[in-house]
């Protein structure tokens, strides 16, 4: 499936979500972002197993233009998994070398007291910023937040699902296009 389209790839991935990560609830909880909803998109059903998270990563390369792309990263714990894929993906699937780190929310007490575990970030760096959801784009603001403050270059934004919420308007200065919207997701 390496070589499919990106149609080819969400073809394959929607029943994964659909069937694993979209849940309707009974009652609604409270996301991350202080809204509540009757909807969840738990993405960690799909960037923790490695048939899911191979297609997830494909079709996130297959919307990033890697010749404008040095490295890929996002706020942990929600892109952890995501930037493995999609750097494992990018050398197997094209050869492409793309380093990849996570963004701490806060810098350790301990060690080296690093705001981002891996590849370095380097002054000019251009940054395939990831993460599992957006809704209101809070926890991917603060990654780019981190990313801005060592000197990198968000040149592009992705995501599994983009509930839809305000999470587009709020990165709308930046190349933010996500896999799936919600509404894709409800209507398919």
């Amino acid at each position: 499936m390496k070589t499919s389209s990106l149609e080819d790839i969400k073809r394959a991935l929607t029943p994964l979500v659909k069937q694993h990560a979209f849940l309707k609830l009974d009652k609604p909880i409270t996301l991350t972002s202080g809204k509540t909803s009757g909807v969840y998109f738990d993405a960690k059903q799909i960037t923790l197993f490695p048939d899911r998270a191979i297609l997830f990563a494909r079709a996130i390369l297959k919307l990033a233009d890697l010749n404008q792309i040095d490295c890929v990263g996002g706020l942990t714990i929600g892109a952890d998994p995501i930037v493995m894929a999609v750097s494992l993906m990018a050398w197997i699937d094209q050869q492409k070398p793309l380093p990849a780190f996570i963004a701490r929310k806060e810098a350790k007490k301990h060690g080296l007291q690093k705001m981002i575990e891996g590849y370095e970030l380097k002054k000019g760096d251009r940054v395939l910023v990831v993460d599992d959801v957006v809704t209101t784009a809070k926890s991917t603001l603060q990654a780019i937040k981190i990313i801005e403050d060592c000197q990198g270059i968000v040149q592009q934004v992705t995501c599994l699902v983009d509930r839809e919420q305000g999470g587009a308007e709020a990165l709308a200065k930046y190349h933010f296009t996500p896999v799936f919207r919600r509404s894709e997701l409800e209507n398919s």
